[in-house]
């Protein structure tokens, strides 16, 4: 009888003082994909139950290389549970609340093969990306892609519209080489209440968020021979349908290219190696642009680009390429007359290997014989 007094005494002095605490976080999906992530969950971990509730709401839960999928009030597919060190795709067809009550379990270990690698983010409080990887990271990452945002690692920076890193959020992290990693914990460990699992500026946009993403980082843009101000809007196309943008905030601005990938919010929007096109619009001008770089679209690919109204070659600004901007690219190759605007040095580059000479003027030649 004492022994077991002391067994119910002893566990329950361990509830007391047991680092496992209910808590519970509320999702807000919208209609179409919602990258998120689970850092709190039941002990049961089944989809069909932790989703009952609206079930109705829902069409399919993606992870990395899994799916399940509604079928007449059925689930099937191969994703069964969820897991607190992945992210998912939630594709709902309306706007749907969920409290998903459960306990916060430490954070893991990542192991991280290279390329593409869809994991959570397991703190309850947002950290900037440069507080929260550790420094062996910056080596290691190509990019980091959100919902409609991303980062790109490119010569000891970080470039692109994703600076923090969220509660309840996915991201797929883009890697050179088979890493394991851990994020670094946040210096104050507390739960942001009321937090929304989709940024307010998505609902706003005039295309539909994809489960497919192709990220085009432009790195340099370019109209009538000045940059881009900061009210110009950029836009991205297939087959002229927008399937993605973002408003000019200087080098590097990531403009997130939608794909189809299978569900009616997205017909029609780009495929695998489509070409895309892009154009600027403001209060004065609409324009399309010529794209120096890579075109093809192509999902959780990362491309580096710059954008000018002016095609390569036609260094002069008069939509023609001929023997007049061969002889400004002689001048300036001779030191006769240099070239000082950064538009036309960039159109003079016409081979885009960062230098001005000789192989420039024999690719300005074929463009005008072709």
């Amino acid at each position: 009888m004492l022994k077991t007094l002391l067994i119910i005494l002893f566990s329950f002095i361990n509830l007391l003082y047991s680092d496992e605490i209910l808590e519970n976080n509320i999702y807000y999906f919208l209609p179409g994909p919602n990258l998120v992530s689970f850092n709190i969950l039941p002990e049961n971990t089944d989809i069909e139950e932790i989703f009952s509730s609206i079930e109705d709401n829902l069409v399919s839960i993606i992870s990395e290389g899994q799916i399940c999928h509604q079928i007449d009030n059925e689930w099937v597919g191969t994703l069964d549970n969820l897991g607190h060190e992945e992210g998912y795709w939630v594709v709902a067809s309306d706007i749907t609340l969920i409290d998903i009550e459960g306990y916060i379990e430490p954070p893991d270990i990542y192991f991280l093969d290279s390329g593409s690698n869809l994991i959570s983010y397991p703190f309850s409080i947002s950290q900037t990306i440069t507080d929260a990887l550790p420094f062996y990271m910056n080596q290691n990452l190509i990019a980091i892609i959100g919902e409609n945002t991303a980062a790109l690692f490119h010569n000891n920076q970080i470039y692109g519209s994703l600076t923090h890193f969220y509660p309840n959020k996915g991201y797929w992290f883009i890697t050179t080489n088979p890493i394991p990693f851990e994020y670094n914990i946040p210096e104050e460990q507390s739960v942001i209440a009321g937090y929304n699992s989709t940024n307010d500026e998505d609902i706003f946009n005039n295309y539909n968020q994809s489960t497919m993403q192709s990220v085009f980082f432009v790195n340099q843009a370019f109209y009538n021979g000045n940059i881009l101000n900061y009210n110009d809007n950029i836009s991205v196309l297939c087959d002229n349908t927008i399937v993605g943008g973002r408003t000019w905030n200087g080098q590097m601005t990531d403009i997130i290219a939608m794909g189809y990938d299978g569900y009616g919010f997205t017909e029609g929007y780009c495929e695998q190696t489509q070409t895309i096109t892009m154009q600027i619009e403001n209060d004065e001008i609409s324009s399309e642009m010529h794209i120096i770089g890579n075109q093809e679209w192509s999902n959780n690919n990362i491309s580096i680009v710059s954008i000018s109204n002016f095609q390569l070659g036609d260094i002069n600004f008069d939509d023609n390429i001929n023997v007049t901007d061969i002889i400004m690219l002689i001048e300036h190759i001779i030191s006769s007359s240099i070239i000082d605007n950064d538009h036309q040095l960039l159109l003079s580059d016409i081979n885009s290997d960062g230098n001005i000479n000789v192989s420039d003027i024999v690719f300005i030649v074929d463009l005008i014989i072709e």
